[in-house]
């Protein structure tokens, strides 16, 4: 008989335990991963998700990042992201299991963001396999803050002399606010170590700026002490919080913009409770009236920025070597703003200023394949819609309802007029990434 001819191989069969990969990212083709076991890669989902809520993720963002994660390691998995929880569901809609993470609130921490982030785009390249993003990701979240507390509680009257000039300030109300940006970083400091003492930390911050601006006031007299009040507590304003919501709103996560729309309301309004009471108890010391607004020059306002940025890079918890791109991102959103509010008007002029500082931030994380939050959240907090909010419920509180639902809605007219401006400019130059 003639010899059997060989037979050719069986075709390879797709590994049940990987998924094809998603959506060309921009950045690189992943190279293969090895199988992963589905319960370590649904543990390694909820680590990371946890560690991107607590340092500052917004909903749209976290989703995006789990959601490549998933896919990645072969995952079935949806996401539902709000401010105090992030629910996962594993497998198909027939057979999900569900994952709830209780979670607080928390403020941005820049580093520990841009850590995160880079984590993510390491496992979906392939530059790093599960285990070690696991063990990285713990890493990150265990680290100590970067800055002590002398530090932030000196980056609070830093902000505090900026926003003074910003706003028009004299060379003594600058001086003021910086004594009362100091007092609010300790109060505010010591208030949260307290376990109870999250609740009342807006409150308590308001008042004794008020207190406090109202007490120089007597003592060296010809000050605005509203003025010197906001400079002191314009950190704890959430203007970040009102545009991040009004980005949520607009990329269609509903429910996770109206929580966080709801909460930086309450913080606004325990911020104007605490100013009003304030400036109450002051009152009884005797008024005074302010001085005019001074103009300063562009130097000046040069200096003020950089001391902003330098806050800004504390108080954020950025990589000190970031320090020259934050204050890069608050000067194109001051310019901005500013530029815009005199062609157009102060409404436009946020969206103006947004827009240029969404394309300088895509910009950023297109070059140099970084992280866009490392400019756009400073430059955020330039914009501050969170001030307008605060004088329109000053005004309901002193009675004025006119000026205080005017102001009111002006803020959230601004808010939005920012959230489309950031939202354009992604559109115009999208980053690398949709991270």
């Amino acid at each position: 008989m003639p010899p059997e001819p060989p037979r050719a191989p069986p075709p390879a069969q797709p590994d049940a335990t990987r998924r094809p990969a998603p959506a060309p990212d921009a950045l690189a083709t992943p190279t293969p991963l090895a199988p992963v076991d589905p319960r370590e890669a649904e543990a390694f989902v909820l680590t990371l998700a946890g560690a991107l809520h607590e340092h500052g993720a917004s909903a749209h963002r976290l989703e995006g990042m789990l959601t490549l994660v998933a896919r990645r390691l072969g995952l079935d998995a949806r996401f539902f992201s709000t401010p105090t929880a992030v629910m996962v569901a594993f497998g198909p809609p027939e057979a999900q299991r569900t994952a709830l993470l209780r979670v607080q609130p928390g403020g941005i921490a820049l580093e520990k963001l841009s850590l995160l982030q880079a984590t993510v785009v390491d496992v979906h390249r392939g530059a790093l396999d599960m285990q070690g993003g696991l063990d990285r990701v713990r890493a990150i979240v265990a680290a100590p803050p970067r800055y002590g507390r002398c530090v932030t509680v000196a980056a609070f009257g830093l902000s505090a002399i900026a926003m003074a000039v910003f706003l028009g300030g004299s060379a003594r109300e600058i001086a003021a606010a910086a004594a009362v940006g100091i007092a609010v970083g300790a109060t505010t400091r010591l208030a949260a170590r307290v376990s109870t003492g999250a609740s009342v930390v807006e409150p308590l911050g308001g008042f004794v700026a008020a207190l406090g601006a109202s007490l120089i006031a007597r003592a060296v007299g010809g000050l605005s002490t509203m003025l010197v009040a906001l400079a002191g507590v314009i950190v704890l304003l959430p203007g970040l919080g009102i545009t991040t919501a009004m980005t949520e709103l607009a990329t269609r996560n509903l429910a996770s913009g109206t929580a966080r729309f709801a909460g930086a309301a309450i913080q606004l309004l325990g911020v104007a409770v605490g100013v009003a009471v304030g400036a109450r108890v002051g009152a009884l010391l005797g008024a005074f009236p302010p001085p005019p607004p001074t103009a300063w020059p562009a130097p000046v306002v040069a200096a003020a920025l950089v001391a902003a940025g330098g806050s800004f890079t504390v108080l954020l918890g950025a990589d000190p070597r970031d320090f020259g791109w934050i204050v890069l991102g608050s000067a194109v959103a001051f310019v901005g703003g500013a530029g815009g509010t005199h062609l157009f008007g102060p409404e436009l002029g946020a969206f103006a200023g947004a827009l240029a500082l969404g394309l300088a931030g895509n910009t950023f994380a297109k070059v140099l394949d970084r992280p866009s939050a490392i400019v756009l959240v400073p430059g955020l907090i330039v914009l501050v819609p969170g001030s307008l909010g605060f004088r329109g419920l000053l005004a309901m509180l002193q009675a004025d309802v006119v000026h205080g639902v005017d102001a009111a809605f002006r803020m959230t007219l601004t808010a939005t007029a920012i959230g489309a401006g950031i939202l354009l400019a992604g559109l115009i130059l999208p980053p690398r990434r949709a991270l």
